[in-house]
């Protein structure tokens, strides 16, 4: 039952700065202001549920619950799927905030999986922040959070299609207005929000802040906190490739083809996550194939084995991520 790639359904977040872009590839986006679709995820607030072939219904946690290292890959042993896939929509600013990293989150106890992201840019526009200028001090940045002037101690970037960021955990962030995003991350969804612009939530109260909580997780060390700087070079199985992120916890890799090119991914022991973005094509495994849907990720379980997805008349850019750490 896992030989062939799965696809699900999105679960929406109405969030205070949310828009409504995502409505061109989402014909069943509720009303108001949505500012995540989360495409692939095994959590309470955002749960994916397959959406065809002969394990449609099941959530992703079921799945994870029956098939285990199967579908995850080599080493997984047990808990929920370890990424979270989502596409974002900031009509507005959102907070200024941070995640924990995983020792941080047991000592706090706030869960037992911290959260590292990255974040490709769809389309050009808007703004983002990301980690602090050099110089800021833990005392300095309390008193500008205070002040209400905490963006001018935060690095801003413009932000500008296939831009990518990677984002360790106790970095602080921000995404600015204008941004569309695909994100991908650990399953984790504990935020300490440290500044929210003044504003107030959609029940017209201001939201909660952690500022103990940031406190004592923001990193202020010096760290290269723009796009990554990744070449486009030729794929030797079809195709070219932006090698994005290597981390502890995920691969993302970009992976462009011509109008009919073909490329593939070898079993590796992990499954594989491909998320279209740009063109159109398919996906196939060695039982059958797919059509794949614009910012609808497809789920390769591990045990299918190697995979392989080529473009149609528009060619096809897609990118393509791997849990790697799968405890």
């Amino acid at each position: 039952m896992l030989s062939m790639p799965l696809t699900f359904q999105p679960t929406y977040q109405t969030v205070v700065w949310g828009g409504r872009r995502l409505a061109r590839w989402r014909r069943d986006l509720p009303t108001g202001p949505i500012g995540e679709s989360w495409d692939l995820a095994d959590h309470p607030r955002g749960m994916s549920v397959v959406a065809g072939g002969p394990l449609a219904g099941m959530t992703l946690a079921d799945l994870t619950r029956r098939f285990g290292s199967d579908l995850v890959g080599a080493g997984f042993t047990g808990g929920d799927f370890p990424l979270l896939v989502k596409t974002i929509d900031a009509n507005d600013t959102l907070s200024v905030q941070v995640h924990p990293d995983d020792e941080l989150a047991v000592r706090l106890g706030v869960g037992h999986r911290g959260k590292t992201e990255c974040w490709y840019l769809l389309a050009d526009g808007g703004h983002l922040f990301a980690g602090t200028v050099p110089g800021t001090t833990a005392a300095g940045f309390a008193s500008a959070v205070a002040s209400g002037s905490v963006a001018e101690t935060l690095n801003r970037f413009a932000s500008h299609v296939r831009d990518f960021f990677f984002l360790p955990a106790r970095r602080v962030h921000a995404l600015g207005a204008g941004c569309l995003i695909v994100e991908i991350q650990q399953t984790c969804d504990v935020t300490f929000r440290v500044f929210d612009w003044g504003r107030v939530g959609l029940d017209g109260k201001p939201r909660q802040l952690h500022l103990e909580q940031a406190k004592a997780t923001i990193d202020f060390a010096p760290a290269e906190c723009g796009p990554v700087s990744a070449a486009v070079v030729a794929h030797p199985a079809g195709g070219e490739v932006r090698r994005l992120a290597d981390c502890a916890y995920f691969t993302v890799e970009e992976r462009i083809l011509a109008p009919g090119g073909k490329t593939r991914g070898e079993a590796c022991g992990a499954c594989s996550i491909i998320m279209p973005i740009a063109g159109g094509g398919w996906l196939s495994t060695s039982a059958g194939g797919i059509e794949l849907e614009l910012l609808r990720p497809a789920l390769v379980p591990a045990v299918a084995g190697g995979w392989q997805f080529g473009a149609g008349h528009e060619g096809l850019r897609a990118l393509v991520a791997q849990p790697r750490y799968v405890g």
